[in-house]
């Protein structure tokens, strides 16, 4: 162990030592060869200014080398000077050099502050993000008891009440605490998707879709089954299914009974994604673009009024980055909107011929996607419960 505390120096420095040795010998050259020294007199600075600007010197370290260079070239230049093998002129690019050098420390320690400040801003950045995380999850989990508490004294109050009025107030109560726990309980899930699942297994990605229908289908909305194409990729398939559920979740808030709602799959070189397409009212173009954000809702008027918090995109797309993955949406009013989660796939295989769809293709223009999926062609009805 003392051996190696006894090199570690030497190799931590061999830099600054092989230009100690290198500059030495070039003084060595302007001394032997007066009439050359041009060329190992700039050899000692322009090294002197390069090694600075990889190693950037402490004040103290910097000045040192700077005064022992302009010395020990001044010193030598004068020499020759005096034995008349150099003219006078030459003693001029000993501080023209030195300006150059301080330029360059200059720069190099600029840039270091630079640096320095945002290695700080971004390690302050992270920390407020944990922190953040934490505190959402506490926040939610200490939530959660006393919301549960006070729906069950509301709901007790609202069976047991004979007093219309009461009823009604006790009615609207619940609604908003079912609502308040539905917030906590998606603020905890967010905030522990936006960490890398832990566990993941190959899933066909088309089975995925077909869970998905199942589960929703006895919703009264007009389920078709578009397209499936076939893929497999690695993920946390509760996590995935609980993403494709809010995906479901949001095309059903924004149409009404009847409305066709179809569900799809598509694969194109290492990608591969489940595709919704609802017949809905569509999202206002100014409202796209942050639809994914947290608390974000294209009608907020209908979202409270039907249960939404504006978290179930935001956790769309915090599963899909946490997997490795993405996440789009096109729309145009009143024409409904197309909805993706985009995943890689597990082989980063090729396509398969006949059963992928281009990602950029479809997805573009909603209104190209229903001519080219005709549901009466295409697309396969899913019929309750199956």
């Amino acid at each position: 162990m003392a051996t190696i505390d006894r090199e570690w120096p030497l190799r931590r420095h061999w830099p600054d030592i092989a230009w100690a040795l290198f500059a030495v010998l070039n003084l060595a050259g302007m001394i032997v060869f007066a009439t050359w020294e041009t060329v190992p007199f700039h050899f000692i600075w322009v090294s002197l200014t390069i090694l600075y600007g990889f190693r950037v010197w402490s004040n103290g370290r910097t000045a040192a080398a700077l005064a022992f260079v302009i010395v020990a070239t001044g010193v030598v230049l004068t020499i020759d000077f005096v034995r008349g093998q150099q003219q006078p002129d030459e003693l001029t690019e000993v501080p023209l050099m030195a300006a150059m050098f301080l330029a360059m420390v200059w720069h190099a320690r600029r840039r270091l502050a630079v640096i320095d400040e945002l290695e700080k801003v971004s390690e302050a950045n992270l920390q407020l993000l944990d922190r953040e995380r934490r505190f959402v999850q506490d926040a939610s989990h200490e939530l959660r008891t006393p919301i549960t508490v006070a729906l069950g004294q509301v709901e007790l109050i609202f069976r047991t009440t004979e007093d219309p009025q009461l009823r009604e107030d006790a009615g609207i109560a619940v609604e908003e605490l079912m609502r308040l726990r539905r917030l906590s309980d998606r603020l905890l899930l967010l905030a522990s998707f936006e960490e890398a699942p832990a566990t993941t297994f190959p899933t066909e990605i088309d089975g995925l879709a077909t869970d998905v229908i199942r589960r929703w289908s006895a919703t009264s909305r007009n389920w078709t089954r578009g397209p499936l194409a076939r893929g497999t990729v690695r993920v946390d398939p509760e996590r995935v299914g609980l993403a494709l559920d809010a995906l479901v979740d949001n095309a059903v808030k924004h149409t009404r009974p009847g409305d066709r709602i179809e569900l799809s799959t598509w694969r194109s070189g290492g990608i591969a994604g489940i595709r919704v397409v609802d017949e809905g009212s569509g999202i206002d173009p100014q409202q796209l673009e942050g639809i994914f954000d947290r608390f974000a809702r294209s009608d907020a008027g209908r979202a409270r009024g039907s249960g939404g918090v504006g978290l179930g995109l935001a956790i769309v797309r915090a599963v899909a980055e946490a997997h490795g993955g993405t996440v789009r949406a096109t729309s145009r009013l009143g024409r409904g909107s197309t909805f993706e989660l985009i995943l890689p796939l597990a082989d980063g295989g090729p396509s398969l011929p006949g059963s992928a769809s281009p990602p950029g293709s479809a997805p573009a223009d909603h209104e190209d996607h229903r001519a080219t999926h005709d549901p009466a062609r295409s697309a396969e009805p899913v019929q309750p419960g199956s």
